[in-house]
């Protein structure tokens, strides 16, 4: 008899431990799922509000016809997809060299900079190739002008670079500034969201893109929707609608990366709204 009820107390025990191991996996899967959903939403949100950064957007607004270089979005952004420009590392500095600065298309020249260090950093290079910097500032008092120039040499405070696009004027009336062109994407590959940089924007509408890192597995659903300052949704495939996106709605659905004791894989949705700063500077 006591043997017997010794086992039955043993049994209850152990079924009891066992249950609570399956709840306690069960919610550990859950919390991870969730997890996820806030980490990748959080990094895609801080990064897309800072779209246009280091662009001249505000230069653009001058030109007469709009251009690929200066758009902030780009042409391979889809529904399931985003690549925009954005000066992530922050690079920056101003030109010294005298004005009139003339920076005419396909001229290759060099220019001095009161800190070529930080790109040097930045790209680890002094001879950099399919990378590219922006020169932006007042072509007369009343009209800013962009040159997007193909940089090649980097030699102390000294940068040698080819203009390849620009905007109303080559010529700059006081001394502009420069910005190292940085592009980001952000997209779906199978259950991982992927995070990639570009690495030659020799084409400024399409990058050769470097090696991509996860920030995300377990991902079912990746979605962004683009619309204008008006709150119309906009499709992304012409540039004409790229230029007139002012906010971005994304939503994440992420699943658990094993089913739960039930057989179950629920999934956990998240969406947010990410108005990037830059992109609703406008003309007084």
């Amino acid at each position: 008899m006591a043997l017997g009820i010794t086992l039955g107390i043993g049994l209850v025990v152990f079924q009891l431990f066992r249950q609570n191991e399956r709840v306690f996996r069960d919610q550990n899967l859950v919390i991870e799922m969730q997890q996820t959903a806030r980490v990748v939403a959080s990094q895609i949100a801080d990064e897309v509000r800072m779209a246009g950064e280091g662009v001249p957007v505000y230069a653009s607004r001058f030109d007469s016809l709009a251009q690929e270089g200066a758009a902030v979005v780009l042409a391979s952004s889809t529904n399931n997809r985003i690549d925009f420009r954005a000066g992530l590392s922050l690079v920056e500095t101003s030109v010294t060299t005298p004005v009139p600065l003339d920076c005419t298309l396909g001229l290759s020249r060099t220019l001095t900079v009161a800190d070529g260090s930080s790109f040097l950093n930045a790209l680890g290079t002094t001879t950099p190739t399919g990378k590219f910097v922006y020169i932006w500032g007042p072509a007369n008092n009343q009209t800013w002008t962009w040159v997007r120039a193909e940089l090649t040499r980097i030699n102390g405070n000294t940068l040698t670079l080819t203009p390849r696009q620009g905007g109303v004027s080559s010529v700059f009336t006081r001394a502009p500034t420069l910005t190292l062109e940085e592009v980001v994407s952000f997209y779906l590959s199978g259950t991982n969201v992927k995070r990639a940089t570009a690495a030659d924007m020799t084409n400024p509408a399409s990058p050769a893109w470097s090696a991509s890192n996860d920030i995300g597995r377990n991902v079912t659903s990746l979605t962004f929707t683009y619309y204008d300052e008006n709150n119309n949704p906009i499709d992304p495939g012409s540039l004409a609608s790229r230029l007139s996106i002012a906010r971005v709605d994304v939503r994440i659905v992420a699943q658990t990366s094993d089913a739960l004791s039930d057989g179950s894989r629920p999934s956990h949705t998240l969406s947010f709204r990410t108005i990037p700063r830059n992109l609703r500077v406008r003309l007084n």
